[in-house]
């Protein structure tokens, strides 16, 4: 691999010092330079739904409220806000100096028909749900058409004045302030740019600190430093190019090269840099399993659930396979997502064994949904990321579940993020891997995906005793008892996960990155948008 490198470098050099002679400006000044191993889906905020796209959203967009480098929610777009003394109504008001990166102004009036969009039944945004969970009054009805679009309860004052009214205290509102799904949309532009708004560079504006320039889909996109921002002084780099390479060792040997400043590892190749002072391991919050859909015959059967979710050694996954800082899960709601009223982690009080690796229990749950189906074999598709490390992962699984359940046959299905995805919500799969990242810090970001009808519900599960419960929890009685709703959620993730096997987890992700370390600034976070670049700076 060495030899490989070098010869690589000196490669790279000669083609590198041909452009430079050429007169190609293109890579001068500070710019990062970051390989993605999956493509970038969408950068419509309201039809995106995967961590990349709210990251370069982010990058693009601000919103009321921002994260600071410890996840804290700092103002954005708005300076201040005032509170009613019962928590409901909240009034933004926003800094004047904001611009769009066409010179326009952003008002209160850009919230106003952003967030009206998301719950608009003809938006069909899978994202329209967190209206909802955010407490706008009327968010859940106007999406499900029994309510106009006006009496949604966000409200523009005057053009630097919004008002939003809440039909319960919600204590995470101010954070939820800071995710994609709640910026703001130039209405003119919008309408002007009509089925190609965020379909190109040309079909986006963009108010925070950079904006796409570039963008061949499936191999590269580029953002560049937006002039027109409000805080640009504070922006010490020229922009950022992602590469997708969905090869980690091909992406390593680029960072090698000096063509790259931050890459993830995985797999093997994740042992020949830990001891390299770029190697840096970074805790993220999704959380990944595998999507039992339920539309399939087969798979409504619980015990066939409850031994494929037993049957894969998931600490040989984490720590082999994937080697990337990833660990065990078998649970839903991660470690680290949130702390419950007695100040501790909500795993710290809750079972951590709702499914565990268990060859034995595995077979007997197989013999009992064998005997129930009437049948001795069956065959089943998984569909996975075309990714490097995801195409292990499922051949690893493959591996398993057929020798640990006899007359099991599990084919393999790769595919694209974004087909991936479209198949998922579609429901044209039987078994799917996927993952969720929490976008606020509660455990209901996780278990809110499996109430009935949740648009990213894609075992398709339905569960009336389930849904009653998230129904108190969200909306109901226990809003108000706090300590009542923390024990709730924990009773609700068990008949989830160890009754009713609706999701099988796999692991929490961990990630192992090579960051140049010229490279200083990169905010990480496991909630919410993943990475924030708008403070980095590179070291001459």
């Amino acid at each position: 691999m060495k030899r490989y490198a070098k010869f690589l470098m000196i490669f790279v050099f000669s083609v590198v010092t041909l452009t430079a002679c050429s007169g190609d400006s293109e890579s001068s000044g500070k710019v990062l330079k970051v390989a993605k191993d999956v493509e970038l889906a969408s950068m419509d905020q309201h039809i995106a739904t995967d961590g990349l796209s709210f990251e370069v959203i982010a990058a693009t967009i601000e919103g009321l409220y921002t994260l600071d480098a410890d996840g804290n929610a700092i103002p954005a777009i708005a300076k201040s806000y005032d509170v009613s003394e019962d928590g409901l109504v909240y009034t933004f008001h926003l800094r004047e100096d904001a611009k769009w990166s066409n010179g326009e102004p952003v008002t209160a009036n850009d919230f106003v028909y952003a967030w009206r969009r998301l719950v608009d039944p003809n938006t069909a945004s899978e994202y329209a749900f967190i209206m909802d969970v955010a407490g706008v009054v009327n968010a859940a009805s106007v999406n499900a058409g029994e309510a106009s679009l006006e009496e949604l309860g966000v409200n523009a004052v005057d053009d630097y004045t919004l008002e939003v009214t809440l039909a319960l205290p919600v204590p995470f509102f101010l954070q939820l302030m800071t995710f994609p799904s709640f910026f703001p949309m130039n209405e003119a532009f919008v309408t002007e740019k009509g089925a190609d708004y965020a379909q190109t560079p040309e079909g986006l504006l963009a108010n925070g600190p950079f904006k796409m320039t570039e963008w061949t889909q499936g191999h590269s996109f580029k953002v560049e430093k937006n002039d027109s921002y409000y805080d640009k002084d504070n922006v010490n780099i020229d922009g950022i190019e992602y590469k997708i390479m969905k090869d980690a060792q091909t992406a390593a040997l680029e960072f090698e090269s000096g063509n790259l400043d931050v890459v993830r590892l995985t797999g093997e190749i994740v042992d020949l840099y830990k001891e390299n002072e770029a190697f840096t391991l970074i805790h993220e919050g999704y959380l990944w399993y595998i999507a039992p859909n339920e539309e399939v015959e087969e798979l409504q059967n619980v015990n066939l659930r409850q031994a494929l979710g037993r049957a894969v050694n998931k600490e040989q996954l984490t720590e082999t396979v994937l080697n990337d800082g990833s660990t065990v899960a078998n649970f839903i709601v991660p470690v680290t997502l949130a702390t419950g009223p007695d100040g501790k982690d909500f795993r710290e009080t809750s079972a951590n064994d709702y499914m565990t690796y268990d060859v034995e229990v595995a077979q007997e749950y197989w013999e009992k949904a064998k005997a129930e189906l009437g049948i001795e074999t069956l065959t089943l598709e998984l569909l996975f990321e075309d990714t490097d490390s995801m195409k292990k992962c499922a051949e690893f699984i493959q591996s398993e579940l057929q020798t640990n359940l006899p007359g099991l046959t599990i084919e393999l299905k790769s595919q694209p993020k974004k087909n991936r995805l479209e198949l998922m919500r579609a429901g044209d799969y039987q078994l799917g891997i996927t993952r969720w990242g929490p976008d606020y810090a509660d455990p209901t970001t996780y278990l809110d995906m499996f109430i009935t009808g949740s648009s990213n519900n894609y075992p398709n599960y339905s569960n009336e005793e389930y849904d009653a419960l998230m129904n108190r929890i969200g909306k109901g009685d226990l809003v108000y008892d706090i300590e009542a709703r923390w024990e709730a959620m924990k009773e609700a993730e068990e008949l989830l996960i160890a009754r009713d096997a609706a999701a099988l987890p796999m692991y929490q992700q961990g990630n192992t990155y090579l960051i140049d370390q010229q490279v200083k600034g990169i905010e990480t976070h496991s909630v919410g948008v993943p990475f924030i670049y708008k403070n980095v700076t590179i070291e001459e």
